[in-house]
């Protein structure tokens, strides 16, 4: 049930030097898409300086610190194209899962930083450098995606373990910004959406999950793709809704 394929579009993907950023990376290019990768450390980054070399001329890798306003500013520089069709936030921190014992303010205000005002400093900085949204000519809304990694952990309806205060505030928060996002953008032709990709073993989780970063990016996209409507919605990559 395609509603829209997304080959040969042009995609920024945050937090790619590894993990499910650089998953989605790789699926973007293989479909055919011209992408920016962005990471921190651009030295670090060896796998992304191969898939650039691989696939010259569509991969661009970009510096960037989503925890870091002035970093933030300069990415709309980096992106090589007039307008950017899709978007996906996925820089994040894991905050540290700690136990309320041992939550304080630094670790509550540096993983705010990068979870949830990082993602929204992105979309204003390529907002209004005009890269992001519509083009004139574009008929109807959802021309641009703007797809946000969040988790379920920062579900409310769905705590049912506590803990890990830090991480599940800055994910509960990103969910409002998105959708406020998705209220503010609409008329501008943007979709804006949340997307939980499963427990899935990367770095982050030091390797323990259910499912691999392939499967999980891989089911990401299809809900890019195959869901009717994406604005304002949260979905995991089995296409099931999340509670909020």
């Amino acid at each position: 049930m395609a509603h829209r394929v997304i080959t040969g579009k042009n995609v920024v993907v945050t937090g790619s030097n590894r993990g499910l950023g650089l998953q989605f990376v790789k699926q973007f290019l293989s479909k055919g898409n011209s992408v920016v990768a962005t990471a921190r450390n651009l030295e670090k980054a060896v796998e992304l300086q191969r898939l650039a070399q691989e696939h010259a001329g569509r991969l661009t890798i970009a510096s960037l610190d989503v925890s870091d306003p002035a970093s933030i500013e300069k990415l709309p520089s980096q992106v090589p194209w007039d307008r950017v069709d899709v978007l996906i936030n996925n820089a994040g921190v894991a905050g540290s899962f700690r136990s309320l014992e041992d939550t304080n303010s630094d670790v509550m205000m540096d993983t705010f930083r990068t979870n949830t005002v990082g993602p929204l400093l992105v979309c204003q900085a390529l907002l209004s450098s005009g890269k992001l949204g519509a083009p004139q000519s574009a008929e109807g809304a959802g021309a641009t995606i703007v797809a946000n990694v969040t988790s379920k952990m920062g579900s409310i309806d769905d705590n049912g373990s506590g803990g890990s205060y830090a991480y599940r505030a800055s994910k509960c928060a990103l969910n409002i910004v998105t959708k406020s996002l998705s209220i503010d953008l609409k008329d501008l032709g943007i979709d804006t959406i949340l997307l939980h990709p499963g427990w899935v073993m990367t770095d982050m989780t030091s390797g323990r999950g259910l499912i691999d970063d392939v499967t999980s990016v891989k089911g990401m996209i299809s809900v890019l793709e195959d869901q009717p409507e994406l604005n304002g919605k949260w979905f995991d990559y089995k296409h099931e809704a999340i509670p909020w």
